[in-house]
């Protein structure tokens, strides 16, 4: 009998650890501006953006990654500025994401201790109007994820960009407190 009651507490401990765990890699990176983008000028259903994704030499970043971060960014930002509602006032904008740092950490470090082997991406976004080059909006985001134990080992660069491509969607459209449906 009191075996029973222990499994049962066991069972439901897991289950909240692992959810407590999920939410570290799942959880958006916030921005810290330079320059706010400005009401008007954040991205809505009508506006026309173009990602770039560019790095710093130190980042070490293969041009295969950064197609593919691009990729992920263009789509979560599809995502979120289709629930921002038309302004009848398209804007052209182009998004440069540089990264300053991209390290995919190591996952037997991160196996033996968390807080070794980390993972992360950091970045600088600036937001140009399209005909101008005009700077309307600047920000610096990093996502780092440092757990340790079978989910840091089995958490890849791969899990992580998603999360921080939703991080740069949401300070484009002014979504930072919300959670896009397709988020992981």
């Amino acid at each position: 009998m009191c075996r029973s009651k222990y499994r049962g507490v066991s069972i439901w401990g897991a289950v909240l650890c692992v959810t407590v765990l999920a939410g570290c890699a799942g959880t958006a990176p916030k921005p810290t501006y330079n320059k706010e983008i400005a009401v008007q000028y954040r991205i809505d259903a009508d506006d026309h953006v173009q990602v770039k994704v560019t790095s710093d030499a130190a980042a070490k970043m293969e041009e295969m990654d950064r197609t593919r971060l691009a990729q992920l960014i263009s789509s979560r930002l599809d995502d979120r500025r289709a629930k921002n509602a038309a302004n009848n006032d398209a804007h052209e904008a182009v998004v440069t994401v540089f990264i300053t740092r991209y390290q995919r950490g190591n996952a037997f470090a991160r196996a033996m201790l968390a807080g070794l082997g980390q993972i992360h991406i950091d970045g600088t976004v600036t937001v140009t109007d399209g005909p101008g080059g005009n700077r309307i909006g600047e920000f610096n985001i990093a996502k780092t994820f440092a757990w340790g134990g079978i989910y840091g080992a089995s958490t890849r660069m791969e899990d992580i960009e998603p999360v921080f491509a939703d991080g740069v969607a949401a300070a484009l459209t002014g979504q930072q407190d919300s959670k896009a449906a397709s988020s992981n």
